[in-house]
Order: C-alpha cells, then sequence, then structure tokens
C-alpha cells in the first residue's frame, strides 16, 4: 500500500474509532436497559442493538478489521433470531455478549468503552461463544422473554476489573456541531473589522507621531532665527501664539485617538470574550462520555458481591470541560463502589426489608450558577451506619470517645472522607482501606469543588459533587511569599486577615491560629514551597495569612502580601512537567511574567509534614517508627521468601511458619502485632489459624491478613465470619499494598 493510501485509512480508521465508541456504547447501554427493563421495552431495545451490530459490521468492513466484522455479524445474527422469537438469552450467555462487547471495543480502540484484556485468545474466545449461542438457539427453558435476570455469579470475577472500572473517558479527537462553528465563523468575521479599525488608528497615530516631529524641528529652527534677530520680541510672542493653537490642535487629535483606541478596544475584548467562550465551548462534551459506562460497571461490580443493582441516568446531555470530565472519572467510580459495597444490601436482606431484590443508584447531572455542575450520586440502600463511623474514628485517634458522643449528624458526614476510614469488617481488593471516599474528595477539591455527603439510615446515601464545568479560567488570590509570586484559586480560599507574633499560640510544637473559637494551623508558605528567598518578618508588626480549605482540613499560611483577587487563564506545565507537587499550572501576569498556580491539595498536605520551625519531617524515621513483629504462615517456601523479603524491606522483624499449626504454637510461646497467613496450608489452614486467633482471650485483638489464591466471593465472604482483618489475593498480588495495608492494621 502506497504512502497516501496509508494516509487515508488512518484518517478513516480515526473517524471509525469514534462511531464505534457510539455503537458499543449504544449496545452496551441497551443490553443493561434490557436485563432490568420490562416486557415492553424489549422490542425496541433488541431493533436497536440489531442496528447498532449492523451499522458498525458494515464500518469495520470499510477499515479492514476482520476481528471486529466478524464480531459484529455474530452479534448480528443473535438479535436477528432473537427478533424472530427463534432465541432467546439465558444469564449465561448475556454474559457472553457483554464479554463480546469488551473484546469489540479492544478491537476497535474505541474510547470511553470498558475493554477486554486478552488479545487474539480472547477474541476467538468470545467469536466461539457467540457462534455457539446462535447454534444453541432458545435456552432449555424455553424462557418467555429475550432475557431473564442473572442468577448470582458461580464464576471467579474478572481478572482485571480495572479495566472495567477505568474507561478512557475522552478521545482525541471531539465532535463539533455545525452551530457552534457558524458562531465562531462569525466572532471571527466581527475580528476582521475590529483589525480594520486598529489598523487605521495605527495610521493616524504614525501621521501625528511625523507631524510632531516635523514641528517640533521647525520650531527649534525658528526660535534659532528670532533669536538672532534684534527685532525679535513680537515675532517671538506670535510664534508662541501659533505654537499654543498647534498644541491644541495635537491635544485634541490625541484625546480624539484615545477614545476611539478605547472604544476599539472595549469592542475587541468583547468579542474576544464571546469568541474564547464559544471556543470554550466547542470543548466541551456531554455528560454520557462519562456516565454511559457506568451502568457496566455497577453491573459487574454487583455480580462479583452477589447482588443485584440497576443504575438510572438523567442529565447525559449537559456538557463539560473535557478536562474536569476527566478528573470525575475516578471519584464516580469510587462513588459507584461505595454504593455496592456499603450501601445496597444483598437480595436476600433486601427482601427481609420490604425492598426490591434489586437495588437502584441514580446518577444526575445539572448546570448550576456560576458556570457549575453538579453531579449526584444516591442510592436506596442502608445508609450510613453512624455508630460504625464514630467507633472507626475513635479507633483511629481521628476524634476522642469522649468528642464522639457529641457529634452532630453533618459531622459524623464530614468524617466519611478522612483517609484510612471505613466501616468495612475485612480489607479486600476492592474496599477496606478507607481512601475511596478520601479520594473522592481530594479530587474534587483539587478542581475547585465541593462534596457533601446526606443519608437516612436504612434508607439510602446521596453524595452530590459540584465542580466548575470549565478549567480554562477561574479567580485566584495572588500572593507573595520569599520574593515570588503565586496564585491560590479563589475557590479553596476561606478568608484572609493578618495577625501579629503575639497573638500566634504554638499546640504540639506547632503555631496555630485561634479562629472563631477554633484552632487553625499556622505555616509559612515559603518553608512549604522551600523557597530560598527572604523570608520577610516584621518586628512586631502583623503579617498577612491566607487560609484555605482542601481535603477537608483548614490550614493558615503565612505570606509577605496578599496583592489582591484577579480572573486567571491557566495554563499546563506541558509534557515535560507533568507533576509538579504543590503546583498545578501556571499564568501570566499582565506584565508578562509565569506566576505558578498553587495545587491546594498539595499544599494541605504538605503543611503536615512542616514543623513550626521549618524544615520538613523527617520521612525515614516516620516509617522507622511503624516498624512491628509479624509472624508469616505460608507452606510455599518461595511464597513465604517472597512476603518476608516485602514485609523486611518495610522495616519489619518477621517470623516464618510453615503451617498453621505451626503458626498457632509460635502465637502461644511469643508476642507479634501481627498475622500474616495462606489459606490452603497442611494440618491447619487459614481460616482455622484466624478461628483459633479470634478465640483466644490474649490474642483475639491481633490483627490478621489472609494471602489466598482463592478469589471467590464465598471464600471472602468465610475470611470476614472467621474475623479476618484483610483479604488479599494473590493474582493482585502487590508489594505496595501489603505494606500499605500492614501499617493501616498496625
Amino acid at each position: 500500500m502506497d504512502d497516501k493510501k496509508e494516509r487515508f485509512l488512518a484518517r478513516l480508521r480515526e473517524t471509525f474509532r469514534v462511531e464505534a465508541a457510539e455503537h458499543i456504547a449504544g449496545m452496551t447501554s441497551s443490553l443493561i436497559t434490557l436485563e432490568n427493563g420490562d416486557d415492553a421495552e424489549r422490542a425496541a431495545i433488541v431493533e436497536q442493538v440489531f442496528r447498532n451490530a449492523h451499522s458498525l459490521k458494515g464500518a469495520a468492513r470499510s477499515v479492514s478489521l476482520d476481528g471486529a466484522e466478524a464480531l459484529c455479524g455474530e452479534l448480528e445474527s443473535i438479535f436477528a433470531a432473537i427478533k424472530r422469537k427463534e432465541l432467546f438469552l439465558s444469564a449465561e450467555n448475556l454474559d457472553s455478549v457483554h464479554s463480546a462487547l469488551g473484546v469489540l471495543a479492544t478491537l476497535c480502540d474505541s474510547p470511553g468503552i470498558p475493554a477486554s484484556p486478552g488479545g487474539d485468545g480472547a477474541q476467538q474466545q468470545a467469536l466461539a461463544a457467540l457462534i455457539a449461542i446462535v447454534q444453541g438457539g432458545a435456552d432449555e427453558a424455553g424462557a418467555p422473554a429475550a432475557v431473564r435476570p442473572p442468577a448470582p455469579p458461580q464464576a471467579d470475577p474478572p481478572e482485571d476489573l480495572g479495566a472495567v472500572a477505568s474507561p478512557k473517558v475522552v478521545s482525541d479527537t471531539v465532535r463539533v456541531s455545525a452551530q457552534k462553528l457558524g458562531a465562531i465563523l462569525l466572532e471571527a468575521e466581527e475580528l476582521t473589522g475590529v483589525k480594520i479599525n486598529a489598523l487605521g488608528r495605527a495610521l493616524e497615530i504614525r501621521a501625528l507621531a511625523r507631524d510632531i516631529a516635523g514641528w517640533d524641528r521647525r520650531r527649534v529652527r525658528q526660535v534659532a532665527r528670532l533669536s538672532r534677530s534684534s527685532e525679535g520680541t513680537a515675532d517671538v510672542f506670535a510664534l508662541l501664539e501659533s505654537e499654543v493653537l498647534h498644541t491644541r490642535a495635537i491635544e485634541n487629535s490625541l484625546r480624539r485617538l484615545a477614545g476611539l483606541a478605547r472604544r476599539d478596544a472595549l469592542s475587541l475584548g468583547s468579542v474576544a470574550e464571546r469568541l474564547l467562550e464559544d471556543l470554550r465551548d466547542v470543548l466541551l462534551l456531554p455528560c454520557s462520555r462519562l456516565l454511559d459506562p457506568l451502568p457496566m460497571i455497577v453491573r459487574e461490580l454487583a455480580r462479583e458481591q452477589g447482588k443485584e443493582a440497576e443504575v438510572v441516568i438523567s442529565g447525559e446531555d449537559v456538557e463539560i470541560d473535557r478536562r474536569v470530565l476527566d478528573e470525575l472519572k475516578d471519584p464516580l467510580i469510587h462513588l459507584l463502589r461505595n454504593c455496592v459495597d456499603h450501601g445496597i444490601e444483598a437480595p436476600d436482606v433486601r427482601r427481609a426489608l420490604g425492598k426490591p431484590s434489586r437495588g437502584i443508584i441514580s446518577i444526575s447531572a445539572e448546570q448550576v450558577e456560576g458556570r457549575r455542575i453538579r453531579l449526584t450520586v444516591a442510592d436506596d440502600g442502608s445508609g450510613i451506619d453512624t455508630d460504625l463511623i464514630k467507633e472507626s474514628a475513635v479507633r483511629l485517634g481521628i476524634i476522642g470517645a469522649d468528642r464522639a458522643v457529641e457529634l452532630t449528624e453533618a459531622e459524623i458526614s464530614g468524617l466519611v472522607f478522612h483517609s484510612g476510614l471505613t466501616t468495612s469488617p475485612i480489607i479486600t481488593d476492592l474496599s477496606g482501606r478507607g481512601l475511596g471516599l478520601a479520594i473522592v474528595r481530594d479530587k474534587v477539591d483539587g478542581l475547585g469543588g465541593s462534596v457533601i455527603v446526606n443519608f437516612i439510615p436504612g434508607a439510602g446515601t446521596v453524595f452530590q459533587l459540584l465542580a466548575p464545568v470549565s478549567l480554562a479560567t477561574f479567580r485566584g488570590v495572588f500572593v507573595e511569599a520569599g520574593g515570588s509570586r503565586f496564585v491560590i484559586p479563589t475557590a479553596n480560599v476561606v478568608c484572609v486577615g493578618r495577625v501579629k507574633p503575639e497573638k500566634v499560640r504554638t499546640v504540639e510544637n506547632r503555631e496555630t491560629l485561634v479562629l472563631d473559637e477554633r484552632p487553625v494551623s499556622l505555616v509559612s508558605l515559603r518553608n512549604v514551597l522551600e523557597l530560598s528567598g527572604p523570608d520577610r518578618r516584621t518586628n512586631g508588626g502583623a503579617r498577612p495569612w491566607v487560609m484555605v480549605r482542601a481535603a477537608g482540613r483548614q490550614v493558615a499560611f503565612l505570606v509577605d502580601e496578599v496583592l489582591g483577587e484577579e480572573e486567571v487563564v491557566a495554563k499546563g506545565l506541558g509534557a515535560q512537567l507533568t507533576r509538579v507537587r504543590n503546583v498545578s499550572g501556571v499564568s501570566v501576569s499582565g506584565s508578562g511574567g509565569v506566576v505558578p498556580i498553587l495545587n491546594v491539595v498539595d499544599l494541605v498536605e504538605s503543611a503536615s509534614m512542616v514543623r513550626a520551625t521549618g524544615p520538613r519531617e523527617d520521612v525515614a524515621d516516620a516509617h522507622s517508627r511503624r516498624a512491628a513483629r509479624i509472624l508469616i504462615a505460608e507452606d510455599s517456601i518461595t511464597a513465604r521468601t517472597l512476603v518476608k523479603s516485602i514485609l523486611e524491606s518495610g522495616g519489619h522483624e518477621v517470623v516464618v511458619a510453615v503451617d498453621g499449626m505451626d503458626a498457632y504454637t509460635k502465637l502461644k510461646n511469643d508476642s507479634f502485632d501481627l498475622v500474616v497467613t495462606d489459606v490452603d496450608m497442611p494440618r491447619m489452614n487459614g481460616f482455622e489459624l484466624t478461628a483459633r486467633i479470634r478465640a483466644d482471650q490474649k490474642l483475639k485483638e491481633l490483627p490478621v491478613v489472609l494471602v489466598t489464591a482463592l478469589d471467590s466471593r464465598e471464600d471472602r465472604e468465610y475470611g470476614i465470619e472467621v474475623g479476618a482483618n484483610a483479604y488479599i489475593v494473590k493474582t493482585d498480588f502487590d508489594q505496595s499494598n501489603l505494606l500499605e495495608i500492614v501499617r493501616r492494621l498496625l
């Protein structure tokens, strides 16, 4: 194939990627609706899936994607048979269709669609499964409808749930409506008129400058000539009168030009603002790009836990900046995991409570005042258990036991966003670390937004995320510290003020302000940013500070000067600086200087590592304080050596046991801070060892981590039942994951 044809095919495939994403997203969404919908909707939904498969098959053929074409052909055959009522999909067959769509998304490289790993092997397996459905005809039970509700899963969960739970939200291309492009074209044409006027003003100013220069030379010659004349006094007065008149004429011309230039500047500013606004709108994407994959994610999460959940979405057409859309992806997925794991009850529990066996998770998007968007995620599950929240907060040292009794409902709601706080009885690969809601808050705070939670015990939980529609411009507070200027987003600024040295208190070796009878940490911004410039300290005078809120905490930063608030145009750091701690981007000041935009979430985190005197806390010392004595029970020498090496690299003292009986003997004769055990071992397995530890009066509080190849839901539930604190599947085993779990349990 020559270069010209190759380039054409590349462009064609890029167009195909966008089209394929729409077709696959439509089929996925339709299948979810088909699974949860009523009989009246089924015919229309089946027809829609059939048409999507048919259209995608033709598009795949046009770009020579034989594998995608074959899968679409079988999907088309399946839904054609369903239309003719010759075929009915069982729950198992429906799973095969969903799996095939994941493979199809991989083949088409479709943005925003959950993909399935596996390469050619997965493709052949998916194709064989679809062919088997077509050849199998109606299932043995002769189901009366196209789809019957699926039974709880018996097979192992997907190997890579992350691939399902982390769709790539945006692509490198966007579709722009002709209406939007027309508006931009009209504004660009208006700029042409402004350009012509500006050129005319420039010519007038240039002519005036030449006139002034010529007049200045003539005046010098005339004054020199008159000064040599003995009768020049009258002529001098006449000359001065003429000069005054000429000066007034120039002044009037300059005033006229200044007025016209001001009018042109206002016109140019108005057109530029409209053009910028319309260009921002061009880059806005509908929320459907973020929301459409979510029902499939919930389906997989619910089936993994033996639950039933349906997603109801509204506001898909609300448009939002693609960068904000991408940043909101992780928070939404964490909220959905929270809804499925902690909110929606098991079907038998729901029926006992008088609820439908299938839980409902509703997701809505709406634009509110001030160019902001509100995303609401709600479930009809069990709500938040306030007693468990308070118990966990006391155990982690977030609040004292006396304070826990006095907490209001709003204060309890705020506690759920603390890192490490969880109500899960066990740590697994999906939940129990207390990080999900903390990540939600940090991500939304980083966008200059906010998140709140409301709940009714036994009736459900509602999360509301408020974020800007666009990140292009925002209001920012300019400050100076260490001889440099910085911008702090106004959305994160609580208040500003000044404080005298005698008003600063020291609490636990940290400087503190008391505002509204509440202590607030006071840290020098210069020290946090590790600037080498001078720290401007006044002798007895008040120093300015700026208090910010992020990650659920408030910190006041001492600065040299608060310069004011302005509209800020945000610029990225570029590909060479993808991540700079404490800095999220830059802005260009009116004088042309580059001003860093501070990342307030990072800033608050960095402030916690700075002592009152300024230097950063020694991280190595902090880690060494976490060292503990750990017992490993593992019959495989390879696995035992690996886990021992990982724990010792974290600074822990490790003792090993060859099976559960050996471990229990060591526990009776020695002292340990934590146990890491396999499950499948001779003499005494890990479940039995955990049960014996919980039954022993002296050992019952000892944390136990199960590390096993058993990854079924029943095994995890049994791990909870016997009293394990964490359950790690070996296929998902990760060094940092184990060390983090150990750190949390100690």
